[in-house]
C-alpha cells in the first residue's frame, strides 16, 4: 500500500465513523508534515471520498442524512486546510470568479477550485452554491473577472450550464474566459458537444495550464 493509499484508507475509516476530528487531523497532518501538497490532498483524498459519497447516494446505498453528514465533515476539512495555503496575490493579479449554478447545492468542488486558483496567484471571488443567473451576470459585470470557473455536480444541470454559458457570452463586460469542471462535467463523455467553453478542467495541473495561457 502506498503512502497516499494509506492516508485515503484512514480518511475513509474516519468518514465511516463520522469522526470529524480524526478526518481533520489526518488531512492537516498530511499537509503540515509534507506528506503531500494541497492539490494532491484534494485530488487523491477528498475528491475520491466525495465521489464515493455521490455514487453511493445515487445508488441508494446510503440515506441522504448520511450523505450530508459525511459531506459536511469533508467541508470542515477544507475549511481547516485553507489557512495552510501558501498564496501570494500581486496587485495586478488576474481575477477569478468561482461559482455554482442555480439549484446546484453541491459546492465543495467549486470550493476546491477556489483554493486552486488562489494557490495560482489569482485574486479569487468564491460565491458558491445556488447562484441565480441574473446574480451571476451582475457579479461578472461588477467584479470584472478574467476567468469564470463553474462547477457542476448534478447531471440535470448541464442544460442549465449551456444556457448560462450562452448568456455569459452575450453580456457587456470586460473580456473573460470560461472554464467548467465538476463531477457531472468529468463524467459526461460528450460534454464538449453539449457546452462549448474556453477550457475544461479536472485537476490543478489543468488550471495551471490555463493560468499560463492567460499570461
Amino acid at each position: 500500500m502506498t503512502k497516499i493509499e494509506a492516508i485515503l484508507s484512514d480518511f475513509l475509516t474516519a468518514l465511516d465513523a463520522y469522526d470529524r476530528e480524526a478526518a481533520v487531523h489526518i488531512a492537516v497532518d498530511a499537509i503540515q508534515k509534507e506528506k503531500m501538497d494541497v492539490p494532491t490532498l484534494y485530488e487523491q483524498i477528498l475528491a475520491p471520498s466525495l465521489n464515493m459519497i455521490a455514487s453511493n447516494t445515487k445508488n441508494q446505498e446510503i440515506p441522504i442524512w448520511d450523505e450530508h453528514l459525511r459531506s459536511n465533515i469533508v467541508r470542515t476539512v477544507i475549511e481547516n486546510i485553507f489557512p495552510l495555503l501558501s498564496t501570494s496575490t500581486a496587485i495586478d493579479a488576474k481575477r477569478a470568479l468561482v461559482l455554482c449554478l442555480e439549484e446546484e447545492y453541491h459546492d465543495m468542488g467549486a470550493r476546491m477550485i477556489s483554493d486552486y486558483v488562489s494557490l495560482l496567484g489569482f485574486k479569487t471571488f468564491f460565491i458558491g452554491a445556488n447562484t441565480p443567473k441574473k446574480e451571476i451576470i451582475h457579479a461578472v459585470e461588477y467584479l470584472a473577472p478574467d476567468l469564470i470557473c463553474i462547477s457542476v455536480t448534478n447531471y440535470y444541470h448541464l442544460t442549465r450550464l449551456h444556457s448560462m454559458v450562452e448568456s455569459l457570452k452575450n453580456i457587456n463586460a470586460e473580456p473573460f474566459k470560461i472554464v467548467i469542471g465538476g463531477y457531472a462535467v468529468h463524467n459526461t463523455s460528450n460534454v464538449r458537444e453539449l457546452v462549448e467553453v474556453d477550457y475544461y478542467a479536472s485537476s490543478f495541473e489543468d488550471l495551471l495550464k490555463i493560468k499560463e495561457a492567460l499570461l
